[in-house]
């Protein structure tokens, strides 16, 4: 029997929620993002402001005759940061000689593979993509917050500076998310990440992980340490190998026979990912030095959403729409609504590595 755009559709909201949870376990960037919480935003518009804290609440009298007046004098303790959050729409269509081609539950199977997974996967990965590597210029994704500070993003038609610059707190002078860096004129104190610089793995590219890691952990305040680490597949293998026997593994999916496959490395309190997308988009970083690592405390992230309601505006986070059949086409059409931006509180809870791809 041939498939109906019906039953198609039946059998996608059915497979929407396991796509999710695969793709979130197999990506810890969103996924940690994620449980640190999501401002669905019903109202206020695309531009959103939050604070940033950069100072202690108070202030300190020492004691010396016990005569001392305290000082109770108003202190301005944060800093108004602002995104925008940028709506992208995902569409395809599915032809009905396909759906006349196709019967069955095998012939829906083969469907769901090629059209609605295969489009909820591809969105996803080029969003994460977008956000550690800023290369979504070309393929609709380039108003997403990114990580690397060498490339710019455009929400709104105006270009941003990604949010990690690799370059010494002193250098780090952009603006991001409104607020200019420490290092730049009127710089914002406290806002900067950290940077670590490898000339040779082998002589101090362990030693440069653990100054960096330190740095973010002590200055992460009541938001800990980074537990995320993302990294090109030499600078992974470099961690690796100096490991020798000492490997030790952290994180663990089941591939598709089964089997639990051993994913992050552990280094410190962190897990490290080789992601393929700094492998596929080096040529978005401008720094000389090859290789490229971040070390992301995702307790100072958040999600900004936009919409409420998923029969009209969508929830803005990956929701799908359709069918619609497609005006003078013998086709329907679907799509996939992602209202959505990730923002810092905290950036130097944060750090960004180069030349770790060094032998």
């Amino acid at each position: 029997m041939t498939v109906s755009v019906d039953a198609l559709n039946v059998a996608t909201i059915h497979l929407l929620p396991k796509l999710e949870n695969l793709f979130f376990d197999e990506h810890m960037f969103l996924k940690k993002v994620l449980e640190s919480g999501i401002d669905r935003r019903q109202s206020g518009g695309e531009y959103a402001a939050f604070d940033v804290v950069v100072d202690g609440p108070g202030q300190i009298t020492q004691l010396v005759s016990g005569g001392e007046a305290y000082s109770y004098g108003r202190k301005n303790i944060t800093k108004q940061a602002r995104v925008y959050i940028p709506t992208m729409i995902y569409s395809f269509a599915v032809e009905g000689e396909t759906l006349r081609h196709s019967s069955g539950p095998t012939g829906i199977e083969n469907l769901l593979k090629l059209y609605p997974e295969q489009a909820n996967l591809d969105f996803r990965q080029k969003v994460v993509a977008q956000a550690l590597t800023g290369n979504g210029a070309s393929n609709g994704t380039g108003g997403i917050t990114t990580l690397n500070g060498d490339e710019t993003y455009n929400p709104d038609g105006t270009a941003l500076n990604g949010l990690f610059d690799f370059a010494a707190k002193a250098s780090q002078t952009d603006t991001v998310q409104n607020l200019v860096k420490e290092g730049g004129t009127s710089g914002v104190t406290g806002w900067y990440n950290q940077y670590g610089n490898v000339t040779s793995f082998t002589t101090n590219g362990k030693d440069t992980m653990r100054d960096v890691y330190n740095k973010c952990r002590i200055r992460g305040d009541s938001y800990g340490f980074p537990s995320l680490g993302f990294t090109d597949a030499t600078s992974w293998n470099n961690y690796y190998a100096s490991l020798d026997d000492q490997v030790r593994f952290t994180s663990s999916v089941k591939g598709e026979d089964g089997r639990t496959i051993d994913e992050g490395l552990m280094f410190q309190g962190l897990t490290l990912f080789n992601d393929p997308s700094l492998d596929d988009n080096s040529a978005s970083f401008g720094h000389t030095t090859a290789g490229t690592m971040y070390f992301v405390n995702p307790k100072t992230f958040f999600m900004l959403t936009l919409g409420a309601d998923a029969q009209k505006e969508t929830k803005g986070f990956f929701d799908m729409r359709g069918p619609f059949k497609l005006e003078g086409r013998d086709a329907w059409g679907w799509e996939i609504v992602l209202a959505m931006q990730p923002a810092c509180r905290y950036l130097k809870a944060n750090g960004a590595l180069e030349g770790t791809a060094l032998p």
